[in-house]
């Protein structure tokens, strides 16, 4: 008897594939299976590469997948399980004791799949693919050079990462060193957090002469999703990387912030960037800091997602409801993109606003408690783009500053 079958095991099952789950090998392993935020990034990541394929956008038919770090083979399992003969699936673990577990679950579904056992950044170094799935549990930034410089043209690439503090502004240094940006700790941190990471994957893609377009991110509890297509030419690479990568200016008193403008050879008054706030005249000392460099353009692919939404997705109801929120997000509209005609088409381009602002945070002192929803309706009257984000339940996109935001909710409040 090998040491692989000593371990007792636990099967799971999920809509319709079943897998041995290795509970006596590593803990973290049996628990990821079943857990809900799992699951609702297994049915993210399964719909984006539906709408891949549906779109047609894959260069190589089947399309080339590989699930990079996969604890029990569920996720490359469930792909071939949903797409049968339309995708080619590799999936890999470096610890052989759970290749071999994934071995045993593609038997368990009469599935034919390839399973690797190698460290992931040789894995994606070997061989091209189309649509690349990185589930890491720490720091994803050691594979950005190997996914990326190996990644077909206009492949998919998707990373999941649940336990990266650095990334929540636990640590400046660490943030630093690993995705060459500096965060802090503030409201809108999730949304700060993504924007470094997607940076730090842009200029990798850019050594590459690759550019990147985001498609997608998607914040659940501690996770967060990224999904973004890789673009072949330098000239786009250029454009990226001078246009879409900018530092922050972030206020500490009241975290007003407004980005830099595009970088230049020549240098920047940190003085003209002028935040819409008066704490630099009214608090003592110094009250603004440089963040970044962030990614400055858009979260969302508003048309991707819109299309996802169209073919039905592969999930549960909370995941229909957040992409929902999510589409609602990238659009961020205002009263005017009410109106039909021209006006419409020329708003359907805009970018949405960056960030966005605590409700209960930045709410004015007063007696009675305005809702989410009255603040955005009055908002988009004022002229304002205004919409609900899923990154916090509890704060509002808009182009609105802070000062124009608190008035709004205070004339609420009076009437």
């Amino acid at each position: 008897m090998s040491e692989c079958d000593q371990f007792t095991e636990d099967s799971q099952s999920e809509n319709g594939s079943k897998c041995d789950v290795n509970e006596a090998h590593d803990k973290t392993f049996y628990d990821s299976f079943p857990f809900k935020s799992h699951k609702f990034n297994r049915f993210l990541v399964i719909s984006i590469l539906q709408e891949y394929i549906e779109s047609g956008a894959s260069v190589k038919t089947p399309v080339r997948c590989v699930d990079v770090v996969s604890d029990c083979g569920g996720n490359g399992l469930f792909w071939k399980l949903t797409f049968g003969s339309s995708i080619d699936v590799v999936v890999n673990n470096c610890e052989a004791q759970i290749a071999e577990l994934i071995e045993r679950n593609a038997s368990l579904n009469n599935l034919k799949v390839c399973v690797a056992n190698k460290d992931p950044c040789v894995l994606l170094h070997e061989r091209g693919y189309n649509f690349v799935y990185l589930d890491c549990k720490t720091e994803a930034a050691q594979c950005f050079d190997a996914a990326v410089r190996n990644i077909s043209r206009q492949g998919i690439f998707v990373v999941t990462t649940n336990d990266d503090s650095s990334l929540h502004g636990g640590d400046n240094n660490v943030a630093f060193r690993r995705y060459g940006g500096r965060i802090t700790r503030t409201t809108y941190a999730a949304e700060l957090g993504i924007r470094l990471f997607i940076a730090a994957l842009a200029r990798s893609a850019a050594r590459h002469d690759r550019a990147i377009r985001v498609l997608l991110c998607a914040v659940y509890k501690s996770t967060f999703t990224v999904a973004i297509m890789c673009l072949n030419g330098a000239s786009l690479a250029n454009r990226v990387i001078k246009e879409e990568i900018r530092s922050l200016k972030h206020c500490m008193v009241c975290e007003e912030r407004v980005f830099y403008p595009p970088e230049t050879e020549f240098p920047v008054d940190h003085n003209s960037v002028k935040l819409p706030c008066e704490c630099s005249k009214n608090a003592p000392g110094e009250t603004c800091q440089v963040l970044g460099p962030l990614w400055s353009g858009d979260l969302f692919d508003r048309d991707f997602i819109d299309r996802m939404l169209f073919r039905g997705l592969v999930g549960d109801q909370f995941l229909e409801k957040e992409l929902k929120t999510i589409l609602e997000e990238s659009k961020c509209p205002s009263k005017e993109d009410d109106n039909v005609g021209g006006k419409r088409m020329k708003m359907d381009h805009v970018s949405s606003p960056p960030f966005y602002y605590n409700v209960h945070k930045h709410h004015p002192r007063s007696e009675q408690q305005v809702t989410m929803n009255k603040i955005i309706n009055e908002l988009r009257n004022a002229g304002f783009r205004a919409s609900r984000t899923h990154f916090d339940k509890v704060s509002i996109r808009t182009n609105a500053n802070m000062r124009e935001m608190a008035y709004i909710i205070k004339k609420i409040g009076e009437k």
